[in-house]
């Protein structure tokens, strides 16, 4: 097999990317809510992710240097790891990082999300100098194969789904607010709800009393059928404490089973002590554990 690295070019190639994605969840860690990352910013610069083709232009693997998140995504054809894909694309990842930290004049660390009984990957990362680190990340299921608990809300508190298009600004400040960060921006939700894989029946805000929106829960339907993901959820922190992120989620589960799903899956970090407590008490348990491998790469400094 002949593989040969080509650059990301647009919208064509995010769609081959999901198709990829979906054809082979097992290969791709993020495939289920990888439209939604796919719609980030940085693909804003081409060079934050590589295609691999075959000789007939058949897409076997891709690479995407999440910056929001500081991670790797990939994916790639099985057939394609006999032939040595995944060093390709190790090479290629460290390559952009050390790029992108000299171009910036910042450190940048990495970080990849590996099944922990992957132990050929995990050799492959340390090979090109990851190391593991902490905390790991679990993911838990729950089945939704019966009746849910009613979602419970605060007195003058609503939920619906958000409109989508015309409270861009609205959802952006609100998901910064509750990360704590400036990342989402109004042009990575716009891509978002263009995505083909997007349902705006999934995406539920809490609504306050006063009309701001409080809280937000946005599901996605996966690859495999009858599954369903929770990416993201989060409460705005003026609103913190009020249950509003247990009656988003149980919303959202709600309207998963309503599309057919028969089980839901949601991340967790380990030791988030409030997300495994909220999980639980949803029924959620862990379904499989994944191990963190981090790299720093050491940014050009200017001279003084």
């Amino acid at each position: 097999m002949i593989i040969t690295i080509r650059p990301f070019t647009g919208a064509a190639d995010i769609e081959r990317m999901i198709d990829l994605a979906y054809a082979f969840p097992d290969q791709c860690l993020r495939a289920v809510d990888l439209p939604y990352r796919l719609a980030s910013w940085t693909l804003d610069n081409p060079r934050n992710a590589s295609l691999w083709e075959d000789e007939a232009g058949r897409l076997l693997g891709f690479a995407v240097i999440q910056l929001p998140w500081h991670s790797l995504d990939t994916c790639a054809h099985p057939a394609a790891y006999e032939a040595g894909i995944e060093e390709l694309m190790l090479v290629w990842a460290t390559e952009r990082a050390q790029e992108i930290a000299d171009q910036t004049r910042r450190d940048l660390t990495v970080y990849v999300d590996v099944f922990e009984e992957d132990l050929d990957r995990r050799a492959k990362l340390a090979a090109h100098g990851f190391a593991p680190d902490c905390p790991a990340m679990i993911r838990m299921s729950r089945s939704l194969d019966r009746v849910l608990p009613m979602p419970f809300l605060p007195e003058g508190f609503t939920l619906r789904p958000i409109d989508g298009m015309r409270e861009l600004h609205e959802y952006v400040a609100l998901h910064r607010a509750a990360f704590g960060a400036a990342d989402m921006t109004v042009e990575w939700r716009k891509r978002t709800l263009c995505m083909p894989q997007y349902i705006p029946e999934l995406d539920v805000v809490a609504v306050a009393p006063d009309g701001r929106l409080a809280a937000f829960c946005i599901c996605w339907l996966g690859p495999r059928i009858g599954e369903g993901y929770i990416e993201p959820l989060g409460v705005h922190p003026d609103f913190a404490g009020l249950g509003l992120g247990r009656a988003v989620l149980l919303e959202g589960l709600w309207r998963l089973q309503a599309h057919g799903a028969m089980t839901a899956l949601i991340d967790r970090y380990e030791g988030d002590e409030s997300a495994r407590v909220l999980y639980e008490s949803l029924g959620f348990r862990t379904h499989m554990r994944t191990v963190t491998y981090m790299r720093c790469f050491r940014g050009a400094r200017s001279m003084v």
